[in-house]
């Protein structure tokens, strides 16, 4: 009985139990602690013997650089947003600073520059190169885009290399592989009554020949893809030796043409390496680049002409320098869709039938699945994804052979363009390449109808005259703005004070022929309402 009632009085409870579970496993962590059995921190130091190790600490050095930068832009950014903020609790507490806040706003609206001026630093900047590289230069290849040749060709650029007598103009007609054959051979016939013109297809994989293969190839056959082989390479290598001068003396080539017609592709194939960078973005080049092809070739690469303002649309939008802001990607659109067949550019995006770039958009983001929250067209999207497919490779559109009226060119100009070149062998080769290409057919290859020939900007006096005019306007749009917003404040003062006077002849006028009012309510003051016996009761 005793052992019992002994084991029936030492029996926990369920709380006393994990107390004292947990005290015991935080002594033994505290013993742990204090008896020094830690783990070792990992060597995060880079030992000497490591191969490359000033590289790896430049990158490491580059990536603290930049968590840096990004933290101070952060920081910039949250205190903006706070400023903003205060001033708007401030504009709330306060009504009359809105007023002025709100003129504030818009005349800094008015102050702000435009597409044109904010790329001035750049646009001069490209000027000098191109100008560099044409006065250093023997030979000036000029790279058009095959499916708008006249709208590629820059009459500026083209006058630039013709005043000096001892160097070469000739004609690079580029992404013939995206031009019907038909288009291509009319072309060349055309171009080669001016200056001699040699078809080429540009290599867009050359950085990718080292890499492994990603399938077996049948053994005998050539692995003919698209986008990995060169045509016109061979010819134009051979082109340009014939215009060395000796076998032991070099010449220099300078490669001159818009943003996005393929020049430093060109580069790259002719080296078969990736030597220049290459993007679909414009402006990727913004200086000069000089490779060696060889111990007698050495070509120039140049940032694209600047094109004037004074073009048409078609012209800015395709054939800019920069990228399309995505505020005027709507326009761009239009004027491009005005310039193309519609029936064409309805079956190429598989859309039905719209009445204008709105809708065209809306149709083409809901085929491609660009939607926003609550299933609304992303039209910006659409139309940046419509800019890139006309401004890259990608994009099939052909436009009719023309004959410009070029005064420049003469046919004396002619001659000594094709002097030492053998033309016969230069329209074996052009028919050649073209026969080899795998081109689209004419149906499924949009029709488009050229601007002509483009104005393009070598000479940086004349950007900073677009500049002083550009600045002038603004000015003058300005004081106009500012006149009519004193105007209306004076119309508006004027209102107020005409309201605000009243005359006290008006005011006593208006007091007699007021009605006297009558409350039926409240009772008289002067009428007495005691109750008299003698009177009131009969």
């Amino acid at each position: 009985m005793s052992n019992c009632l002994f084991f029936f009085f030492k029996k926990q409870c369920l709380f006393c139990v994990s107390f004292q579970v947990r005290e015991h496993k935080r002594k033994v962590k505290k013993q742990a602690k204090n008896s020094g059995s830690r783990k070792q921190k990992k060597d995060l130091s880079i030992p000497n013997d490591a191969p490359f190790k000033e590289a790896i600490l430049r990158e490491a050095e580059l990536r603290k650089e930049r968590r840096e930068e990004l933290k101070k832009a952060q920081k910039l950014e949250r205190q903006k947003e706070l400023a903003k903020k205060r001033n708007l609790e401030a504009k709330r507490s306060d009504p009359a600073e809105t007023k002025q806040a709100k003129k504030k706003g818009d005349k800094k609206e008015t102050k702000q520059p435009k597409s044109t001026k904010i790329h001035s630093v750049s646009e001069k900047s490209f000027c000098l190169e191109v100008n560099k590289v044409i006065e250093a230069s023997d030979v000036v290849l000029e790279v058009l885009d095959a499916r708008d040749p006249l709208g590629s060709r820059c009459v500026e650029a083209e006058q630039a290399v013709l005043r000096f007598p001892n160097k070469r103009l000739l004609f690079v007609l580029n992404k013939t592989d995206l031009v019907p054959k038909e288009n291509v051979e009319k072309w060349l016939l055309s171009l080669n009554k001016e200056i001699p013109t040699l078809s080429f297809k540009c290599s867009t994989q050359v950085h990718e020949r080292n890499l492994k293969k990603k399938r077996n190839i049948i053994p005998g056959r050539i692995d003919v893809t698209k986008g990995t082989v060169c045509f016109g390479s061979s010819a134009l290598l051979r082109l340009l030796h014939e215009l060395c001068p000796s076998k032991t003396d070099g010449i220099k080539v300078g490669l001159i043409g818009f943003a996005n017609v393929g020049k430093s592709s060109l580069i790259n194939s002719l080296k078969q390496a990736h030597v220049c960078n290459v993007g679909a973005v414009k402006g990727t080049t913004k200086i000069l680049q000089e490779v060696n092809i060889d111990s007698q070739i050495k070509v120039i690469d140049s940032p694209g002409l600047v094109v004037s303002p004074n073009n048409q649309d078609v012209a800015i939008t395709l054939r800019s320098a920069f990228q399309v802001n995505d505020s005027d990607v709507m326009k761009a659109a239009h004027v491009i869709l005005k310039h193309c067949d519609k029936q064409q550019v309805m079956l190429q995006y598989n859309i039905p039938d719209f009445r204008n770039p709105l809708e065209f958009l809306t149709l083409l983001s809901r085929k491609r699945g660009m939607l926003k929250k609550g299933g609304v067209p992303d039209t910006e999207s659409a139309g940046n994804l419509f800019l890139n497919d006309w401004l890259g490779a990608r994009l099939s559109y052909n436009s009719q052979p023309q004959t410009p009226a070029c005064d420049y060119i003469t046919p004396e100009v002619t001659n000594r363009m094709q002097k030492g070149i053998n033309l016969e062998l230069l329209a074996q080769d052009n028919t050649e390449s073209v026969k080899a290409l795998k081109c689209p057919s004419s149906a499924s290859s949009i029709r488009f109808t050229s601007a002509g020939l483009i104005n393009g900007v070598m000479d940086v006096n004349e950007i900073m005259k677009q500049e002083e005019s550009e600045a002038e306007t603004e000015e003058d749009e300005q004081d106009m703005e500012e006149e009519d917003a004193s105007e209306a404040e004076e119309e508006e003062s004027q209102d107020i004070s005409r309201e605000a006077k009243t005359t006290p002849e008006a005011a006593t006028t208006l007091s007699k022929e007021a009605p006297r009012s009558v409350c039926f309510d409240k009772v008289e003051e002067k009428v007495d309402d005691t109750y008299d016996f003698n009177s009131d009761f009969i």
